[in-house]
């Protein structure tokens, strides 16, 4: 499980382009050896490994994680965002540290704005989430001013574009679908070591698992090629680079496809969207996420979504994410 993000205020970190190109070829590809991530990089190996050990040492990479493709699994991808009342800082780490070590947990972040919390929930049924939620409110009611629960039908990841400020598009749609990958006991240790630290080499895993790096390979392949496995992402904590993480919900007027289609696309090719949220039960139509350097470029993207689409845009509402404290893509 990657480390957890904890926003303060702090110095910038500054990157040189060998960063910038660096964590740009890390996204989706975190698992490549740093002899493959310097041809890519145009420096050598120990370059690559001096520059991302750096990276680490100075709080900009938290860790990597697998993107596993859970509903290939059976899962359904819940969310539940939460806004509190009459919580102290005490109640609130209560609620996080129960949030955090419930396995069915594999995402939760800390809020500022119209919503507290958010916690991504694996359930095989809506029934368990359901049940997930209730047990939630019989702990902490009192302290839970609105909830509202969705279930994510498209969840689209975008390749971090914003250090390089590239368009080029690379994305991974983790969505409802009846495709089904079988794995067995050893498939779900493999994929434990991965959550855990998907840069791990094959012999330490080997040692753990006790299967040879061979077969190890092998079995990481077939995952990858069932596209259960979909890629190899670094956590970077965007605060200390001078960024700030946000959420826009926005609500649309009566759309045709096509509108809608065009809306799509001029947001999947901004360079600082990094997610496109679509499901039923979302607090508004879509949810952008995306990393901006200033609120002038929040506000600016904004106002040419508003200027390129004007019937479309009905209202807005965004918030920060102000911590990342839980990434483990997982539901066991």
């Amino acid at each position: 499980m990657a480390e957890i993000i904890r926003h303060k205020e702090i110095i910038p970190v500054k990157l040189d382009q060998k960063d910038k190109k660096l964590i740009y070829e890390l996204d989706f590809h975190s698992r490549d050896p740093c002899s493959k991530l310097s041809k890519r990089v145009n420096l050598s190996k120990q370059g690559v490994e001096y520059k991302i050990n750096n990276l680490i040492k100075k709080g900009v990479i938290k860790g990597f994680y697998p993107v596993i493709n859970v509903p290939k699994l059976g899962f359904i991808y819940c969310r539940l965002l939460l806004t509190l009342q009459s919580a102290t800082e005490k109640d609130k780490d209560k609620i996080i540290n129960y949030l955090k070590e419930d396995k069915r947990v594999f995402w939760l972040f800390n809020m500022q704005g119209s919503f507290d919390l958010l916690a991504v929930i694996w359930s095989k049924k809506v029934s368990d989430f359901k049940v997930f939620v209730e047990d939630l409110e019989t702990r902490f009611g009192n302290f839970i001013k609105r909830k509202v629960e969705s279930i994510a039908t498209d969840v689209v990841h975008y390749r971090y574009r914003f250090p390089l400020k590239v368009k080029k598009l690379e994305e991974i749609h983790i969505k409802e679908t009846d495709e089904r990958v079988e794995i067995d006991e050893k498939d779900k240790k493999v994929l434990d070591l991965l959550a855990k630290n998907p840069r791990s080499s094959l012999v330490d895993m080997s040692k753990i698992i006790n299967e040879s790096a061979k077969v190890l390979s092998y079995r990481i392949k077939k995952l990858e090629n069932k596209k259960l496995i979909e890629a190899y992402r670094p956590v970077i904590d965007y605060n200390s680079l001078g960024y700030t993480y946000y959420k826009i919900f926005i609500n649309l007027n009566k759309v045709s496809k096509e509108e809608l289609t065009g809306l799509k696309d001029f947001i999947k090719y901004h360079p600082l969207v990094i997610y496109l949220i679509e499901g039923i039960g979302l607090p508004a139509d879509i949810e952008i996420e995306m990393i901006v350097s200033s609120n002038q470029e929040l506000f600016n993207f904004i106002r040419t979504l508003k200027e390129k689409f004007p019937k479309l845009i009905a209202d807005y509402n965004t918030v920060v994410f102000m911590d990342t404290l839980k990434v483990r893509y997982l539901p066991f």
